[in-house]
């Protein structure tokens, strides 16, 4: 068969997973695929792509087809730095207000609903912001925003009032945010045991790679968003790329309230890829 396809998200908190793989530093029989999550996610979903980083909340929507890949997420135990809310009234003054969502994570939009509703138990008017626009396009009230957007639109500040989402998630919860996974089609893990295992090898060694040169891949990330240096080497140190059990506590407890929030039509069984099962195959 052709070498699999492996979705990355085109974001820089990525690049502590792939930057080691895109310069060669760690190789994997795999040819990289590049999209918004939503793109990536509906690439998966279609057959077009045999893994990738996917949001939290696409995984749920398919848990029955896709395994998650053991030790690998995008997480943070507090501030994330790129998903917040920037609103010009304190949150709890968003009742009844116009709040702007991004097109572009289904994860961020559930986490602030459950955040509002389920925490603030405020009631406010979201709508969805076309593709390309301004975070603050048709004027809302408050704007949800992510990736490199929200580290650029945070680092302006502009006089707004700023509630990062991961921050808020572990003062209410006491636990883990994950933001995303990194997924494989069930049948691609079926019939191809043993690439899988050597390209999760190759994923686990290129996170331990960006892991010592985190200050490295804080100055590329800074040459592409212009953002200064020492907030994204602070960037970095706050993101987290493992799946421990404490990180797969805080997965549950948000699909459990996703669920309960009656964003998802049934509760999410979690099912984890594990290389050891396939030792024998592979």
């Amino acid at each position: 068969m052709s070498r699999p396809r492996i979705g990355r998200i085109s974001y820089i908190n990525c690049l502590p997973i792939f930057y080691a793989l895109e310069e060669g530093l760690v190789k994997i029989p795999a040819q990289i695929v590049y999209g918004h999550p939503s793109e990536l996610n509906r690439a998966l979903t279609e057959g077009h792509i045999e893994i990738s980083a996917v949001s939290s909340f696409a995984y749920a929507e398919q848990c029955d087809k896709f395994l998650v890949l053991p030790d690998l997420s995008i997480s943070s135990w507090g501030p994330v730095k790129s998903v917040a809310l920037l609103s010009k009234v304190p949150l709890p003054e968003l009742a009844g207000k116009r709040v702007s969502l991004t097109p572009y994570s289904a994860t961020s939009v559930a986490l602030l609903s459950i955040l509002v509703e389920r925490f603030y138990n405020l009631q406010v008017k979201f709508f969805t912001r076309p593709p390309g626009t301004s975070p603050w396009w048709s004027d809302p009230e408050a704007t949800l925003v992510i990736g490199d957007e929200a580290l650029l639109q945070v680092n302006r500040q502009q006089g707004l009032y700023i509630y990062d989402l991961g921050r808020e998630w572990q003062r209410f919860t006491g636990q883990h945010m994950v933001f995303a996974l990194v997924v494989v089609q069930e049948e691609f893990a079926r019939s191809s045991p043993g690439l899988l295992k050597e390209i999760w090898q190759g994923l686990m060694a290129a996170k331990e790679w960006g892991r010592q040169h985190l200050a490295l891949l804080a100055s590329q990330a800074s040459s592409l968003t212009g953002l200064p240096l020492p907030d994204l080497i602070d960037y970095f140190h706050h993101l987290q790329y493992d799946l421990t059990p404490k990180h797969l506590e805080g997965l549950h407890t948000f699909y459990q309230y996703t669920y309960q929030q009656g964003l998802l039509p049934a509760p999410v069984n979690v099912k984890l890829w594990r290389a050891e099962d396939e030792k024998d195959n592979g």
